[in-house]
């Protein structure tokens, strides 16, 4: 039996564990062995956790703060020069590789290829590294500021991006972002049905977006729309928003967390959130018009970007615009909508696990 393909994660954003999920799906489906890890959570569990709230809080409550740290690590290798502090993660990835033997490792998450760099030369050789950059187009120096054998990019514009960072275009391939591999499915979406006067709408509301409740209320009060709105693991962003709705709760499907990302924005014609690396590559896939609500500085501004230079850029921080820009999309028999799809099909990936997956296997044999 071939050895498994190592993927590399940690919860910091969910782009680095949604690419790694979708890049071990599909490796499954094609027949072959992958092996998810997160060393940071797996050697101190507490601490990451700790840290994880501390990121989220300041990408939600302090996004000028969480930018002043995000830039100073892209001039200055802040991170490079501290990687000591994490010597139980490398030893758990030492001890990944021992027991695994792979002959590939991905990394979804850039520090751990400062970690690898530690490896004795005799380890080093025994495998290929691959980095798998979650980034578009506004490429974080962490990314390639240690070595790996191949990166992929989601895009064309993130590969020049990558490659003006010092990274030879020969070892960049741009196969796309490893969305969950049922993206690909050959099955008809209802959402790509017009929707007339009746749109269906997901929101996946962000406790980083105060005004988020009075947004779901907003949507919630139009005639004949169907709404639903993700409020994720916290009960008390379902409690906030059952307040903002109250007498229009009953028009409306609460959404918990779910790993059915995508048959729900299959059936939907419009999905609201912010820009994340994981739903913006996700609604690319799924053909599906996003209303973006909030840009976290730095990490999620090249996602924006990248809804530009697809042409499909829309900003709705609150429900008066998010209801405006609906409107306006089903205006003329849907004419802003269907320009909208169109441009989305023309640069959508929802195969690129799967391609992936096979590239890695092919590495593997």
């Amino acid at each position: 039996m071939s050895s498994p393909v190592l993927i590399l994660t940690a919860a910091f954003g969910d782009g680095h564990n949604a690419a790694a999920r979708g890049l071990a799906e599909a490796i499954q489906r094609r027949g072959g062995r992958a092996v998810v890890a997160d060393p940071f959570a797996e050697s101190r569990p507490r601490i990451n956790d700790f840290f994880r709230r501390f990121y989220l809080t300041l990408i939600n409550r302090h996004p000028r703060a969480w930018n002043l740290f995000y830039v100073i690590c892209h001039h200055f290798p802040l991170i490079e020069k501290t990687v000591f502090v994490h010597q139980l993660a490398y030893l758990r990835i030492r001890q990944l590789i021992e027991s695994h033997r792979p002959k590939v490792i991905v990394l979804t998450f850039p520090v751990y290829a400062h970690l690898i760099r530690w490896l004795p030369e005799k380890f080093r050789k025994t495998f290929q590294l691959v980095t798998v950059v979650t980034d578009s187009i506004s490429v974080h120096r962490l990314w390639c500021s240690a070595p790996a054998d191949l990166w992929i990019v989601p895009n064309e514009p993130t590969a020049r991006s990558l490659n003006q960072l010092g990274v030879p275009m020969e070892k960049i391939k741009p196969i796309g972002f490893p969305v969950d591999p049922r993206f690909a499915s050959p099955d008809a979406h209802p959402g790509d049905e017009p929707p007339g006067d009746n749109p269906r709408v997901l929101y996946l509301l962000s406790s980083g977006l105060l005004g988020g409740p009075r947004l779901a209320a907003a949507l919630a009060s139009q005639d004949g729309w169907t709404v639903t709105v993700g409020t994720g693991r916290d009960p008390a962003i379902a409690r906030r928003v059952e307040e903002a709705l109250g007498p229009l709760r009953a028009k409306v499907e609460l959404l918990g967390w779910t790993n059915e990302m995508p048959s729900i924005l299959a059936k939907h014609h419009f999905v609201i959130g912010k820009a994340g690396g994981a739903l913006t590559q996700e609604t690319i896939a799924s053909r599906t018009p996003f209303l973006v609500t909030q840009v976290v500085p730095g990490q999620e501004e090249g996602n924006f970007s990248l809804l530009k230079e697809i042409g499909v850029a829309c900003l709705s921080p609150d429900g008066e615009t998010a209801v405006r820009l609906i409107r306006d999309a089903l205006a003329e028999n849907g004419k802003g909508w269907k320009e909208w799809k169109a441009k989305l099909a023309a640069a959508s990936k929802p195969d690129a696990s799967l391609r992936l997956a096979d590239f890695c296997l092919s590495l593997n044999s």
